[in-house]
């Protein structure tokens, strides 16, 4: 079980993002939320969930904290598979330079 403090921290963490998104603070009951933050920090740890949050707010077209509990899996995934193809494609970037230069 993760400490309260990091669980409210990933629930402040949410509402910046969504407050600097939308200009209004998010509609939810922390209280009973702070239940899915504490699944997630447990599965990920507090650091990874913040970067699956980033994540999510940048890639998400209108984020909502009960679909990023739920799905984090899924977000998680995704970000990772961005990950590879973005190290992928730097590496075909290396390689067509040096063929062209070479």
């Amino acid at each position: 079980m993760a400490e309260r403090k990091d669980r409210m921290a990933l629930l402040s963490r949410y509402d910046k993002h969504y407050l600097f998104r939308y200009e209004t603070k998010p509609v939810y009951n922390k209280w009973a939320e702070q239940w899915a933050a504490d699944a997630l920090i447990d599965s990920y740890g507090i650091h990874d969930c913040y970067e699956l949050l980033d994540y999510y707010f940048g890639s998400a077209e209108k984020p909502d904290w009960k679909y990023f509990s739920n799905f984090a899996n899924e977000i998680d995934k995704a970000k990772r598979m961005k990950q590879q193809d973005d190290t992928e494609r730097a590496e075909r970037r290396k390689k067509a330079k040096e063929w062209l230069n070479g």
